[in-house]
């Protein structure tokens, strides 16, 4: 029996070089029957690279032919609460991190070297009073699939960065890479539709932090969250 495959293409990189881990988690957890899945990522994930997906028993190993596992992927065993929504986003609250210090400036989600219609440049702000980090987001039509829907690893993505930043806002000056995220989806947008991503960051053990995220419409219905363990490169 053949192994499905899948691929990850070069437009969705985070760190040089590598996938956007999101979009990353997204592209693996839907080869999982599950309607929540952790993805854990082993290794960065490469680009442009024919992945092979196995199943072994309850966990579902990804790795490129004859090298070793890039990630593993599982249904999660515990549901995923929604960070509250904050539909009301001051246009002057400052954004989480300036340009000048952006560790990855073309990272898919969050880069400010990537331009409408290519990056989905959510830029999440730091909210007056409140621990959360917030965005809009309006999804174009190259993230949908043929009727219009927003596919769900672009879903992954965008609940990606903006936990990475409120991660980032408990080690200035750090950097800290993506290393489990478990995703639930109750709807995904569709192209065109006003979201709004929500971010907090509120536990630390050693070098991991986590994270949780969430992403609801401007009316605040809530279509998906995320929990997050993030790995602090620089600790």
């Amino acid at each position: 029996m053949t192994e499905p495959s899948l691929l990850l293409a070069g437009r969705f990189n985070g760190p040089p070089g590598s996938a956007n881990g999101g979009y990353a988690c997204g592209v693996i957890a839907a080869q999982v029957p599950a309607d929540v899945v952790e993805v854990t990522l082993v290794s960065p994930p490469p680009l442009d690279a024919a992945l092979l997906v196995e199943e072994r028993g309850p966990v579902y190993e990804v790795r490129p032919a004859g090298g070793d596992v890039v990630a593993v992927a599982k249904p999660a065993a515990d549901p995923v609460d929604a960070v509250p929504p904050v539909l009301d986003i001051p246009a002057e609250a400052p954004i989480a991190v300036q340009d000048e210090s952006h560790p990855f400036r073309s990272c898919f989600t969050c880069g400010p070297d990537r331009e409408s219609g290519d990056g989905l440049r959510i830029f999440v702000r730091r909210i007056p009073g409140q621990s959360v980090l917030a965005d809009r987001w309006i999804p174009d039509e190259s993230l949908g699939d043929d009727d219009g829907v927003v596919r769900p690893e672009i879903v992954w993505a965008a609940l990606d960065c903006p936990g990475g930043w409120a991660v980032l806002n408990r080690i200035p000056g750090g950097v800290a890479v993506l290393g489990r995220m478990t995703t639930r989806i109750d709807r995904c947008p569709r192209v065109g539709e006003v979201c709004v991503v929500v971010a907090a960051s509120d536990w630390r053990d050693g070098r991991k932090i986590g994270a949780n995220s969430a992403l609801y419409t401007a009316g605040g219905e809530l279509l998906a969250a995320a929990r997050a363990v993030w790995i602090d490169v620089t600790a």
